[in-house]
């Protein structure tokens, strides 16, 4: 949130705020997608699945290695983007007597 709030313009500081909690209730609804088609997935053919109710029965090591492998995913991806990513100064003149007079805006 601080990171948007340094980065975005004027005008849209306070659609990032509601992009942050819109994000984390999107997030809610995926994390339980994904639970759900897991178990629905893993339990077919009969055997027992990755989440069950019981759990000496379950194989939560497979679901949270599943897990260790889509953070790496995003991790990589995290890396390939900041690379790119501009990073957008921000910079405040100050005149002779040392007082702010505006704030100006850098990029590279």
């Amino acid at each position: 949130m601080e990171f948007f709030y340094d980065q975005a313009p004027e005008g849209m500081k306070s659609f990032g705020a509601s992009f942050f909690t819109t994000s984390i209730g999107i997030g809610n609804f995926v994390s339980s997608f994904l639970l759900s088609t897991v178990a629905r997935v893993t339990k077919e053919g009969g055997k027992s699945g990755w989440i069950e109710n019981n759990l000496n029965a379950s194989h939560l090591d497979y679901y949270y290695g599943f897990f260790a492998v889509l953070n790496v995913i995003n991790f990589i991806l995290f890396l390939v983007v900041s690379k790119f990513y501009v990073y957008n100064k921000e910079g405040v003149e100050i005149d002779k007597d040392m007082k702010e007079t505006a704030t100006v805006a850098v990029s590279k």
